[in-house]
């Protein structure tokens, strides 16, 4: 059983497109699901929360109702790295929380799912591996962007993957991310946000749906 999530729905219809035939549909702590499969995968697709709280909170729920071995999550996010760019999209290598400093080193920055990682890079190379940061707080200023950049050396910024990555952490359920990058993290981030959401935010499910199509897990 694979689990696939995002924050929001446009973030994952690449791979509701393929989630044939459809054997399931239900909602998970009044968030909806829907359960089938892309190739010979069992797959669960889940959306509907923001910030690590709700992150957490629903990645618990899915483990606890379904069992799953590997758990993707896929969306957007926001870039830290100054080299990277629009449209370019991310593989985490580690996962760090960059609003809380842990004392547990092991906890502060969680890796990766080796299989995951390589079954991806498979079907899509053109792919950039790196660490992730996620907070609560929706960076929209340089001084913020470079502030998390210095501390954590993360490609990208997000809400959500390093809360999922802590709770498969604790469950021993394989995880990634895969996020793709839709604005800068600075000042116009918002008026970017809403311009690359629809068009850009459906690739890294749409990458993973192919990657399940070839891949058997």
């Amino acid at each position: 059983m694979i689990v696939i999530t995002s924050v929001l729905k446009d973030e994952i219809t690449g791979a509701f497109r393929e989630l044939l035939p459809i054997l399931q549909n239900g909602e998970i702590l009044k968030r909806p699901y829907s359960r089938g499969l892309i190739g010979t995968n069992e797959v669960v697709l889940a959306y509907g929360f923001i910030g690590k709280v709700e992150a957490a909170m629903m990645a618990q729920a899915l483990i606890d109702k379904f069992h799953p071995k590997y758990f993707i999550h896929c969306g957007s996010a926001g870039a830290l790295n100054p080299k990277r760019k629009i449209g370019e999209i991310i593989c985490g290598t580690e996962y760090i929380e960059h609003d809380i400093h842990s004392r547990n080193k092991e906890l502060a920055k969680i890796k990766p799912s080796k299989t995951l990682l390589e079954r991806i890079y498979d079907v899509y190379n053109n792919i950039i591996f790196g660490p992730i940061a996620s907070g609560d707080i929706f960076v929209e200023s340089e001084a913020e962007k470079e502030k998390i950049y210095l501390e954590t050396k993360a490609e990208v910024v997000d809400m959500d993957s390093a809360a999922i990555a802590k709770v498969c952490y604790e469950n021993d359920v394989e995880f990634c991310a895969l996020k793709i990058i839709i604005d800068t993290s600075k000042e116009n981030t918002r008026i970017e946000y809403q311009r690359n959401l629809k068009k850009l935010a459906p690739f890294p499910s749409a990458i993973v749906a192919e990657m399940l199509e070839k891949h058997l897990l």
